[in-house]
This record gives structure tokens, C-alpha cells and sequence, in this order.
């Protein structure tokens, strides 16, 4: 079977930046493929070289078996590439309609765009995929479930067969996360390809058909999703072990917190573990003191 996506031995750099040092990827037809690794991995950086935003430096990009290494934009989304970018590209005092026919409005006899036609084709996109949405809506008024469905609607309305989300539910509600994984997995029973790009592993375990995963730049696996762990995704992702739960016991607080106004805030040793088992907050300690603004940085 030809790969629907392909790429093989990518580099790009940006100065002194190596940010792809021979990655690759090969994605089949119809099936939703997680692309995994730790920020700066270069996950991002690769699916702008297949949707032709920058041009590698060398290596080879294959679409259904024809060569498009160093294309344009404009020839990847003729060729069914969509992108769904973490932040949403909508214009807000627009309607959905309107931002869905951007660029390619239909017309009227006087050379107007016609909104009740644009309506009407947006209602049936939405109606065959599963992301229901009014045309007439302000994007301004939109939650951010709903912005996030008009970027998907957005892409199918020009064609993609092929869509790269690019951390799709870093911003979304639990509810909001199930309604977008039946979309994606009726796209897939359609016949679309997904390429979803996402650090939350058990999101990948649950959604996706097969994983790529890249360190440093470079591609390490690809693996079957359901001959993996969320434990082994985590080691080939950072080159070591991974612990995915809790290590010493957190004991709850038996008081609720209260801040004085005239001491600031303490905090010592303070751990927190999710909702999914893993220690999200480990031994952490600070002060502020009253009418002070504290910075937080951290990698």
C-alpha cells in the first residue's frame, strides 16, 4: 500500500539551530497516526515541511506517492493537506460561514458572496462530519470547543484528506475532548488520514492506529499502538526511564489552606498528583510576600 504521507531523512536548520537532524514519518491511508516526543522534539517543525510552510534543508516528501519536497503552501492544500493549528487562525468578527469560505467565496450574479449559499454548504460539511455548529454565529461568540471545530470544518471545506492537528485538546474540557475523538475516529471510518500531534499519552493509547516517536530532532520508533505502553512511549520518548506514577506518598490535607494578608504566601514541599496517577507537582517550595509579583519559570 502507498503511504498517504512520507517523509525520509528531513533536516532543517536555523542558524546554528539544528531543529530535524534526519526525521522521517510514514503515515497510511485511513488510519489516525500519533506523532509523539518532548517539546522541542521537532514534531511541530516536520509538519510544517509536509504542509509546505518551510522548506528542509534536505531529505525527501512524498504525498500518495508523488514527490513534493520543498512545495509551497498553496500546492499542499490543493493536495488535501490540512493543518489545524494550536492556535486557532479565525477571524473573530466574522461569522462561521464566512470564515469557512475565505478565499473561496460563492458568488451571486452581482459578484457578491452569497451568504445563503455559503450557509448552506457549511451546514452540510457539518452535518456529514459530526461538528455541528450554526453558520451565523460570531467566532467572537464561540467557546473554545466551538472555535476548534470551525478550524477543522475550515480545512475539510478545502478538500484535506489528509489533516495535522497540531495538540488538539491542550485547551479543551474533558466532554469537549470525547466529542472531538468521535469526530476523528468517524473522519477515519471515512476514509481520512489524521496526523495528531500531542504529548498526552494516554490520549495517544486511546485514539491513535500507529506512533512515531521523535527525540532531539530525530525519528526513534514507530510502533503499533497496541503492541506499546503509555510507560514504554515515555522511555523512547526521553532515552531513559520514565516512572508514570506516584512515587512516595502525598498524604491530603487535613485543614484547607489560608493566606494572611500580612505574611503573604508559604509554600513548602508541596506535591500534587493528577488526575491520571502521574506526580504533576513534586516537592516544590516558594514565598510571596505581600504586594509582591512573583515570576514562575521553568522548561
Amino acid at each position: 500500500m502507498t503511504d498517504a504521507v512520507s517523509l525520509a531523512g528531513i533536516q532543517k536548520s536555523f542558524g546554528s539551530v539544528r531543529a530535524l537532524t534526519g526525521a522521517s514519518l510514514e503515515v497510511q491511508p485511513g488510519e489516525i497516526h500519533a506523532l509523539v516526543g518532548e517539546n522541542g522534539a521537532g514534531k511541530s517543525t516536520l509538519m510544517k515541511v509536509l504542509g509546505g510552510l518551510i522548506k528542509p534543508d534536505d531529505g525527501r516528501v512524498t504525498v500518495n506517492g508523488r514527490d513534493v519536497t520543498g512545495w509551497s503552501t498553496s500546492e499542499a492544500i490543493a493536495a488535501g493537506i490540512g493543518i489545524v493549528h494550536q492556535h486557532f487562525m479565525l477571524v473573530p468578527t466574522l461569522t462561521v460561514a464566512e470564515n469557512l469560505v475565505l478565499g473561496c467565496e460563492p458568488k451571486s450574479r452581482g459578484g457578491v458572496l452569497d451568504h445563503r449559499r455559503a450557509a448552506e454548504d457549511v451546514r452540510k460539511l457539518s452535518a456529514g462530519t459530526g461538528l455541528s455548529i450554526e453558520p451565523e454565529r460570531l467566532i467572537s461568540d464561540l467557546s473554545v470547543g466551538e472555535a476548534q471545530r470551525v478550524e477543522i470544518l475550515k480545512v475539510l471545506f478545502r478538500g484535506a484528506r489528509i489533516l495535522v492537528l497540531d495538540e488538539p485538546t491542550a485547551v479543551l474540557s474533558p466532554p469537549e475532548v470525547r466529542e472531538l475523538w468521535a469526530v476523528l475516529r468517524r473522519l477515519r471510518d471515512q476514509g481520512d488520514t489524521i496526523i495528531l500531534i500531542t504529548h498526552r499519552l494516554d490520549e495517544v493509547v486511546d485514539l491513535s492506529d500507529t506512533i512515531t516517536v521523535m527525540r532531539a530532532g530525530k525519528t526513534v520508533a514507530r510502533i503499533k499502538t497496541a503492541e506499546t505502553t503509555p510507560a514504554e512511549i515515555a522511555r523512547m520518548m526521553v532515552g531513559r526511564e520514565v516512572s508514570l506514577s506516584a512515587g512516595k506518598r502525598i498524604e491530603p490535607l487535613d485543614e484547607p489552606v489560608t493566606a494572611n494578608p500580612d505574611q503573604g504566601l508559604v509554600v513548602r514541599n508541596l506535591g500534587v498528583v493528577g488526575s491520571r496517577g502521574i506526580r504533576v507537582v513534586d516537592d516544590v517550595s516558594f514565598t510571596v510576600k505581600p504586594g509582591e509579583i512573583l515570576g514562575i519559570a521553568g522548561v
